[in-house]
């Protein structure tokens, strides 16, 4: 059951009283997709993040991104915390950003596209990306910097959406530490109803259904590997967009569908995200 605690009762209080007016072409939250902004724009989130595994972690984010050209994107993420837990569980938490603390720099790519039809298309993006951490020990582990690929493909039209990709991340050691990789592979299956597929100043919104699983390795603390560190997660769960003139809101929650780590540390009740977000 989730609480609602001080954090998500002011996030839920800013989205109902910010003015709404957006614009169009984000997607899901959780899980990697293609598009990327035009060229010369540029688009601002506001994101809170939550998890628990005994204890409850929020984390607020600051992403921008710019459109370098209509197929490369510029992303930054940077991390704020709100209630830190001291070994939070370890993976990606979004597309454009790594664990809890990881500042993240990255570049999407649209390599491939094509238009079958009126409004619908297949493309493919890859996705760049290095992080440096905030804090210095995770689980008493020491964390290092970061590098980070994916790949990503799928179809858009005005109605329905579909996503598949994959990707990699690798933490460098940090004296005789190091935390394990992450391999991980994402879907996401989305739908916008007839009655919001209009343009500003009418709502538009659409609805997701998103999976992510995540291979981690076996962290190292003093040179040993820490047993029960590495492990395999799947979580699945819904999440919603809204556009509406500049401004967008998207939230979602995953739920774990299986986990095999022996120890729990790395196990999460649920995986939370609310974003706020600004077209300039």
């Amino acid at each position: 059951m989730i609480k609602l605690t001080t954090p998500f009762i002011l996030i839920i209080a800013f989205i109902i009283s910010t003015p709404v007016h957006a614009q169009g072409g984000h997607g899901p939250v959780f899980t990697l997709a293609t598009p990327t902004l035009g060229q010369g724009e540029l688009s601002f989130d506001a994101m809170a993040m939550s998890t628990k595994h005994d204890k409850q972690a929020w984390m607020l984010r600051q992403n921008w991104h710019y459109g370098v050209t209509e197929d490369i994107q510029l992303n930054l993420s940077i991390p704020t915390s709100l209630r830190k837990i001291a070994a939070p569980p370890h993976g990606r938490l979004g597309t454009m950003m790594g664990s809890y603390g990881d500042l993240e720099l990255s570049a999407l790519f649209r390599f491939f596209k094509t238009y079958p039809g009126v409004g619908k298309r297949f493309e493919s993006t890859v996705l760049l990306g290095g992080s440096i951490p905030t804090d210095t020990k995770r689980g008493g582990i020491k964390v290092g910097p970061s590098v980070n690929a994916a790949l990503v493909t799928g179809y858009a039209s005005r109605s329905f959406y579909f996503w598949l990709g994959g990707g990699y991340q690798y933490y460098d050691k940090r004296g005789s530490d190091q935390l394990g990789d992450i391999k991980y592979i994402t879907g996401v299956i989305g739908y916008r109803p007839p009655t919001f597929q209009h343009d500003y100043p009418k709502p538009d919104w659409r609805v997701f259904l998103e999976s992510v699983t995540e291979w981690v390795g076996s962290s190292q603390l003093n040179g040993n590997s820490l047993s029960g560190s590495d492990g395999m997660k799947t979580l699945i769960g819904p999440s919603v967009l809204g556009l509406f003139g500049k401004w967008g809101v998207s939230t979602g929650i995953m739920f774990p569908l299986y986990n095999d780590f022996n120890n729990g540390a790395n196990r999460e009740d649920y995986r939370l995200s609310v974003v706020v977000s600004y077209w300039f």
